[in-house]
């Protein structure tokens, strides 16, 4: 019965450390697209979602506007090109975010 509770112990301190990492790198790559980003204040409270195709490498593939305020998306997109995004720490990274949806809103 203890290894079972042990068991779950992992389970739970491997997805807390997973969530983290997710985390992380979203925050990494959202860092990276801002850095390109510039004329902030007139897109203040605006939003875009981008769809982003990542290689291994962690080299933009694809970016595309999903939704949002049409003008930020573009400047997102803009953004986005230019920006040099990280490589992914790790595969199990890498395939959640290989094609993903960013939600963008300048800060």
């Amino acid at each position: 019965m203890t290894t079972k509770k042990n068991d779950n112990e992992n389970n739970i301190s491997n997805e807390i450390i997973k969530n983290n990492e997710i985390n992380i790198y979203k925050r990494m790559i959202s860092e990276s697209i801002q850095k390109k980003f510039y004329n902030f204040s007139h897109y203040v409270g605006k939003q875009c979602n981008l769809r982003i195709k990542l290689a291994p490498d962690g080299t933009l593939l694809s970016v595309t506007a999903i939704s949002g305020d049409y003008d930020l998306c573009q400047a997102a997109i803009i953004a986005a090109k230019l920006a040099k995004i990280p490589k992914p720490p790790n595969s199990d990274i890498y395939e959640i975010f290989k094609n993903t949806i960013l939600n963008f809103s300048p800060q």
